[in-house]
């Protein structure tokens, strides 16, 4: 069976247009269990449940945070963040649905919509106030944007995104498209395909928002939401913290995921019990050899895509040189596909999962082939109701 268990949806960006249209891609392709993974954001839960129970797929309910842990942005030191020290993407995986958050996560999760819309705010003033200076005749409004292009909050995808689409309506058929985007752009000469969406967008991007650009407001990470913080948010929300490996063979390791023991014992000394791939970036030998060594360790391993850039590609997990996951690779993320499942639906009878509200290991390394067998029978529940008898994956399957 195949597995996806780290996929944005338009909730927070995504390369697709609609949780259905991922949901469907995904059954397309065979997958059988689908992880939602937005950022800041649960808002996509309700409507990937619907989808998943349309098509027969298992939903995993996820999120995702960009933490910062201050002693290691004292000390430079890098996670799974190439470009800013400290910083750690911190996933919640098998998270109850619906989610009844307390008041500190409501307030937390409140507090990070806000700074990461503040700093989209003074984004689209800086470029109003370029386009003026250029004499172009073009304005962004944030609640158009919203209302057009976001699901929650709006990223710097989104505005690459309405520029384009905006510049295309209005030039795309004249000549003056190219004399308009020689301006803007900051470029004597300009070759690329302008129906080329993505091409397009990246160096709008990159040209606009990108650092020393007309609209660049640098990151507010010495603001952002501090690791143990996002961690208690996870648990309190009965999910599992998960951290996602950057692994990726075309650059140098990261100072914390170059040495795998030392990784494994800084996670575990965090109580993460999990770790997920994005296995595009990285060759199928250094995944392998990372992959074995957190399993023996007892970690939940799982794989995923991502697909939060403009990109449209497959919903299965591929290594960089184009390969699917081996018969060993896809035994594993399954076996992390049904504990994830157990837990979820152990929780949603109101009994312990795999971790407690701490984070704290409660399945005895014994009782775990029994954990998985919950977790399988819950999946292939899902996967072989009856279509004639619609049965949604959130009614009581154990007594």
């Amino acid at each position: 069976m195949r597995i996806n268990t780290h996929v944005h949806t338009p909730y927070s960006f995504s390369a697709f247009d609609s949780v259905g249209e991922i949901v469907a891609a995904a059954k397309h392709e065979g997958i059988g269990v689908l992880g939602i993974n937005d950022s800041n954001t649960i808002e996509g839960h309700g409507h990937f449940a619907e989808e998943c129970s349309k098509n027969a797929i298992y939903p995993l309910f996820n999120i995702e945070f960009a933490t910062i842990i201050e002693s290691d942005k004292t000390a430079e030191l890098y996670w799974n963040d190439p470009s800013h020290a400290g910083v750690m993407h911190l996933c919640g995986k098998a998270l109850d649905f619906p989610v009844a958050f307390n008041s500190d996560s409501r307030n937390l999760i409140g507090a990070v919509w806000k700074i990461t819309q503040d700093r989209i705010w003074k984004i689209i003033t800086k470029l109003n106030e370029y386009f003026k200076s250029i004499n172009i005749d073009y304005v962004l409004d944030y609640n158009a944007l919203r209302s057009h292009y976001a699901k929650h909050a709006i990223t710097e995808w989104h505005i690459t995104r309405a520029m384009y689409t905006d510049f295309m309506s209005r030039w795309g058929s004249t000549d003056q498209l190219a004399q308009n985007l020689k301006v803007i752009l900051k470029t004597d000469s300009f070759t690329l395909n302008c129906n080329d969406t993505v091409q397009m967008q990246r160096l709008i991007r990159s040209k606009l928002l990108g650092v020393g650009s007309p609209g660049f407001v640098e990151e507010y990470y010495k603001n952002n939401v501090r690791f143990y913080e996002a961690k208690m948010l996870i648990l309190s929300a009965g999910g599992i913290p998960c951290y996602t490996l950057l692994l990726d063979s075309s650059q140098p390791l990261t100072d914390k995921e170059r040495n795998i023991d030392l990784l494994i014992n800084d996670l575990l000394l965090m109580d993460i019990r999990a770790v997920e791939f994005i296995p595009e970036n990285v060759t199928i030998e250094l995944l392998k050899k990372y992959v074995r060594r957190f399993y023996e360790k007892g970690f939940i391993v799982t794989f995923g895509t991502e697909h939060n850039q403009l990109e449209r590609q497959s919903l299965v997990p591929i290594t960089c040189d184009g390969k699917e996951l081996d018969d060993e690779l896809v035994r594993i993320g399954y076996d992390g596909a049904c504990i994830y499942a157990a837990h979820q639906e152990m929780h949603h009878q109101k009994c312990p999962g795999f971790i407690d509200d701490m984070g704290k290991r409660l399945i005895h390394p014994a009782r775990i082939r029994d954990f998985l067998r919950i977790g399988d029978d819950v999946i292939k529940r899902v996967l072989n109701h009856d279509d004639q008898h619609e049965l949604k994956w959130y009614e009581p399957m154990f007594t």
